[in-house]
């Protein structure tokens, strides 16, 4: 079940995340030009696969004009290493989550501060009010934002069991060293986090170097960690959001047509399989649940604990992070969307 789940979960967060595949012909040359995307999906799984289909299909609506060099498993290096070679030219895109996001426009963090965003509708209002001011700050920082994408809301995963927040105390939870908002969670719960670039995890979980994550079921799935976890709560707590986006040197020199074709097929395709995505990673957790792992529930006592350590991670970041406006008007979006 686990194998099914990755197959048709991965194949829907290309498709709503990720998907690059333009949707006519464009003026054929003789030499096929190449756009560089790489991907932290190992080389084998279904969503590498799925940018095979994309160099098929964009070849043969360009008439072989133009197609896709992958670069998957993480070779082009961990989230900050592909922006890093994507500002000075040596990759042109990337499928970039929001924590690599907010290396580039830091007010995206808000979108993973505990307690902003608690389910899809409220992602969904806050991406559409602030969507034309993104947009503006990515440009401006040298990308085009393509589409933004998600893939399942986050749990907390760990090999024992846990009870509340305060748990994390006598774990070895992993931090990605980009994100602001895992640090902030794991300083304010007092857990000693382990940073590792996130090729890392999958060994680290094996040692037993690391033994707790933040992370969504599709996402566990899909980079296997899932083998070495025992232990996930029942409450989620926020969306793991991520968009593909360009480098913006490389956007302007595609043709007018192909520039047409891409935007147009990826805003289609999005819209049409968030459905897909959404249901793939409760299937995801479900088979989780039916391979063995224990369901940690949160009593009163425990998600009280969580809203008040959410709601100190968020005072922490504002000034630092992001401005107490942006924060203020972001929640007053998403609570209007419940």
């Amino acid at each position: 079940m686990i194998r099914k789940v990755i197959a048709s979960g991965l194949v829907c967060t290309v498709a709503s995340m990720m998907l690059f595949l333009p949707g006519g012909p464009a003026v054929a040359s003789a030499e096929t030009q190449f756009i560089r995307i790489a991907t932290l999906a190992p080389r084998d799984s279904e969503l590498a696969k799925g940018f095979i289909k994309i160099d098929k299909g964009l070849k043969d609506a360009t008439q072989g004009s133009w197609g896709v060099k992958l670069y998957p498993g993480g070779v082009a290096g961990d989230e900050a290493d592909v922006i890093r070679k994507m500002k000075i030219g040596q990759m042109d895109a990337s499928i970039i989550t929001s924590t690599g996001l907010a290396q580039i426009v830091r007010d995206v963090n808000v979108l993973n501060a505990p307690g902003v965003i608690n389910g899809y509708k409220q992602l969904e209002a806050v991406q559409g009010a602030m969507q034309g001011e993104w947009e503006k700050s990515f440009d401006t920082a040298g990308f085009k934002l393509l589409a933004w994408g998600e893939t399942g809301q986050y749990r907390w995963f760990s090999k024992n069991g846990i009870t509340r927040p305060a748990d994390l105390k006598t774990m070895r939870p992993w931090i990605w060293p980009a994100s602001h908002v895992m640090k902030e969670i794991f300083q304010t719960v007092g857990a000693n986090g382990v940073p590792l670039p996130l090729p890392e995890v999958y060994g680290a979980l094996q040692t037993g170097v690391v033994d707790m994550i933040i992370a969504s079921s599709l996402a566990v799935v899909a980079l296997q960690w899932h083998a070495n976890l025992k232990h996930v709560t029942e409450r989620t707590s926020g969306v793991l959001v991520g968009a593909m986006i360009m480098n913006k040197d490389k956007w302007n020199s595609l043709p007018p047509e192909v520039q047409k074709q891409v935007q147009d097929q990826v805003r289609k395709s999005t819209e049409g399989d968030k459905e897909e995505t959404r249901k793939s990673d409760d299937k995801a957790y479900a088979n989780l649940v039916k391979r063995g792992y224990t369901v940690d529930k949160w009593d009163g006592a425990a998600n009280a604990e969580y809203d008040k350590m959410a709601e100190e991670v968020r005072k922490h970041m504002v000034g630092r992070i992001y401005a107490a406006e942006l924060l203020t008007r972001v929640m007053k979006i998403a609570a209007a969307a419940k």
